[in-house]
């Protein structure tokens, strides 16, 4: 009776893994056909049938197309990364080891940040850019995406910072360190796991984010997903090359995730799996 629930568990398990796994990868495989089609072959609406005449070229014209974005959002995105992590790396220590009042009270504050659609300080943040003179700028950008990444960091990495043992601290504390040195050299060290999770996180999150790059970018300053909305043309609807420009924009954050994706799950469940 026993072995029988274990193979029913082990069924039903098996099947829904299935089904989740085909429900996520369908879109991605209609994104790969619809990027080698032509426009005529999209109209005729057999999205699931790859075409026997492919395009690759279509993956050349959608990369002259959004090159300049691709380059934006990179150069906005890594920038951010560094920011929060090494922003977030300071605070999230301080938030984890310092219990004070002040402490307490700035954990739960930026706890609470965390809940803010964008929508609610976006005005602000323009009105704020405008005032220093960054709006529109890529410089702009990176500051803006940083406050609003910045309080992840630090959640994610004071999480993370609470599993480091404070006897290794102490040790190195008895051997005449200083604080700084006691991160940098000790800490810090140790917290790779945490900083490459908080890396991936705040990465993929500034790469896709749409809303506040289309209200404080320029054409110059246009990150790929603002560029991917034009990518389709105005008049005929060019979703073949809009696959391919969207496919192209994959590739980065996906590459981001394996080179560090090892670390992942562990630098997330460092919180968890304390003592």
């Amino acid at each position: 009776m026993k072995s029988r629930s274990q193979k029913t568990v082990k069924f039903l398990a098996i099947t829904t893994a299935i089904i989740l796994s085909i429900a996520y990868l369908l879109p991605i495989y209609v994104m790969v056909l619809t990027s080698l089609k032509t426009p005529y072959e999209i109209t005729q609406r057999t999205y699931l049938i790859p075409s026997i005449d492919l395009h690759p070229e279509n993956y050349a014209k959608a990369f002259s197309l959004v090159k300049n974005a691709l380059l934006n959002s990179l150069i906005i995105s890594s920038s951010v990364t560094a920011i929060s992590s090494f922003v977030g790396g300071l605070s999230g220590f301080y938030l984890s080891r310092f219990k004070s009042k002040f402490s307490k009270i700035l954990f739960v504050l930026v706890g609470i940040s965390l809940y803010l659609p964008y929508q609610a300080i976006l005005v602000p943040l323009v009105q704020l850019m405008a005032r220093t003179r960054l709006a529109l700028t890529h410089a702009g950008m990176i500051m803006s995406y940083s406050i609003l990444n910045v309080p992840l960091a630090s959640i994610l990495m004071g999480t993370f910072f609470m599993s480091v043992p404070r006897e290794i601290e102490e040790a190195a504390e008895m051997d005449g360190a200083t604080k700084r040195q006691i991160f940098f050299r000790v800490v810090s060290p140790m917290a790779m796991p945490g900083y490459a999770s908080t890396a991936i996180l705040v990465f993929t999150q500034v790469w896709n984010e749409f809303l506040l790059a289309l209200t404080l970018s320029t054409p110059q300053t246009a990150t790929l997903q603002v560029k991917l909305a034009e990518v389709k043309g105005s008049f005929v609807a060019l979703y073949n090359l809009q696959m391919a420009a969207a496919i192209i924009g994959i590739v980065v954050p996906v590459g981001f995730f394996l080179l560090l994706g090892r670390y992942f799950i562990r630098g997330i469940l460092a919180g968890a799996l304390k003592g």
